[in-house]
C-alpha cells in the first residue's frame, strides 16, 4: 500500500467517524427538541453536529481524491482502466450538485443561521436567548432545565429586531424566585414556574 492509498484510507475512516458523531449528536439534539428542550454544550448541539458533518464531507472528498486514482491506476489493462476512470469521473460530476447543496446546508448549520446568547446572573443561574438570523424578528427565551438542557419558556418579541440581542448589553438578575432579564431599556420577567424553580 502506497502512502497515497494509506492517506486516502485514513481520511475516509476519519470521515466515517465524523459522520457517526454527526448522527449521534444530532440524534440527541432532536430527542431533546421533541421534549421542548435545547441541548446546549457551549453552543447549540445542532451546530456541533453540523461541524462534524462539514469535516466528514471535506475529509471524505479528500480521501476519495487520493484513493480512487491510486486504485484505478492498479488496473493493468488500458481499456478497462480508462473505462473505470471515465465512469468514476461521470459519477463524481453527477454527484457534485447534490453533495454541494448538502454541504451548503451543513455549513449554514455549523456557522449558525441565528444567534444563541447565554446570559448568566451573579448567582450562576443562566438563560439562553435564541434569535433568528434573517430579520432578527424572532427571539425565544430558554431557562435552565439541567446541566446541558435549556427549556423553552416563551417568545420574547420585546427584544427581537435590531439591535440584535448579542449586540445589546443584556444582564440577568435573580431575586428570590424571580428572574429578570434586562436588555437595553427592555425588562423581561421570567416567572418562577417558567424558570423551573
Amino acid at each position: 500500500m502506497s502512502r497515497r492509498e494509506a492517506g486516502g484510507t485514513a481520511l475516509i475512516v476519519a470521515a466515517a467517524l465524523c459522520a457517526y458523531a454527526y448522527h449521534a449528536i444530532y440524534g440527541a439534539y432532536r430527542a431533546a427538541a421533541r421534549e421542548g428542550l435545547l441541548l446546549y454544550i457551549g453552543i447549540p448541539a445542532d451546530s456541533i453536529a453540523f461541524w462534524f458533518l462539514v469535516v466528514a464531507f471535506l475529509s471524505g472528498a479528500s480521501g476519495l481524491s487520493l484513493l480512487l486514482p491510486a486504485l484505478i491506476g492498479r488496473i493493468r489493462k488500458k481499456i478497462p482502466r480508462r473505462t473505470v476512470g471515465w465512469l468514476t469521473g461521470v459519477a463524481a460530476a453527477a454527484a457534485v450538485p447534490y453533495f454541494a447543496l448538502v454541504f451548503l446546508f451543513a455549513a449554514l448549520g455549523a456557522f449558525g443561521i441565528g444567534d444563541t446568547v447565554k446570559i448568566v446572573a451573579a448567582d450562576g443561574t443562566s438563560v439562553l436567548v435564541t434569535q433568528d438570523g434573517f430579520g432578527g424578528d424572532s427571539a425565544v427565551l430558554h431557562t435552565e432545565h439541567d446541566e446541558y438542557h435549556y427549556k423553552r419558556v416563551r417568545d420574547a418579541p420585546e427584544i427581537s429586531g435590531w439591535p440584535r440581542v448579542k449586540d445589546q448589553k443584556c444582564r440577568l438578575d435573580s431575586a428570590g424566585n424571580e428572574l429578570q432579564l434586562f436588555c437595553g431599556d427592555k425588562t423581561l420577567l421570567v416567572a418562577p414556574d417558567e424558570a423551573g424553580m
